[in-house]
């Protein structure tokens, strides 16, 4: 099976969308809590394509839509808004390569804050994002439970130290405090 990945085109971002809703349920079906993603229009997308169209990658494998990330910039400060991968299609360094892309694109606009968010019981994700180099991080009050809300099901909020860049699987890892 070829994996292509290259720039996203405007009239692939809702169905990267649906992927994304896809993977999410997935994901929250597959650890109880059912499926909680809705599909929505790919306005910001759209809008972050036209405005800055580095951050934004698209996987296919046989000509079929395997994985999507998006990222944007706002000053020297870079967030991961999306990386999914189909669930057909993971486990094949699909997620690795998109997430290499967005780094590129934080380096390109010299961006040395990063950020993003995801589930707390996603723990494949979290090895990715731990082996480039993005650490857990508790900054933000919205890493905690709401009232009633399981504490596995809270996003946790994962930095990057400003003064590191991505480090490569089996180079050590080092605390972001």
């Amino acid at each position: 099976m070829q994996i292509i990945v290259r720039p996203a085109r405007a009239e692939e971002l809702q169905a990267a969308e649906e992927l994304v809703v896809r993977s999410i349920n997935d994901l929250t079906v597959r650890h109880g809590f059912g499926a909680m993603a809705s599909l929505r229009p790919a306005d910001f997308q759209q809008f972050s394509l036209n405005d800055d169209p580095d951050g934004l990658w698209v996987a296919e494998a046989d000509g079929e839509l395997a994985g999507f990330a998006f990222s944007w910039i706002s000053g020297n400060f870079w967030f991961l808004a999306e990386l999914f991968v189909s669930p057909d299609h993971q486990g094949r360094g699909i997620g690795d390569t998109l997430l290499k892309r967005t780094f590129e694109h934080a380096a390109k606009a010299d961006a040395d804050n990063k950020a993003l968010i995801t589930f707390t019981f996603n723990t494949v994700s979290q090895g990715l994002y731990i082996r480039r180099g993005l650490y857990p991080g508790f900054r933000s009050t919205s890493s905690r439970p709401r009232r009633g809300q399981a504490a596995n099901a809270a996003p946790r909020s994962w930095i990057m130290p400003r003064s590191e860049t991505p480090i490569g699987i089996g180079q050590g890892l080092r605390s972001s405090t």
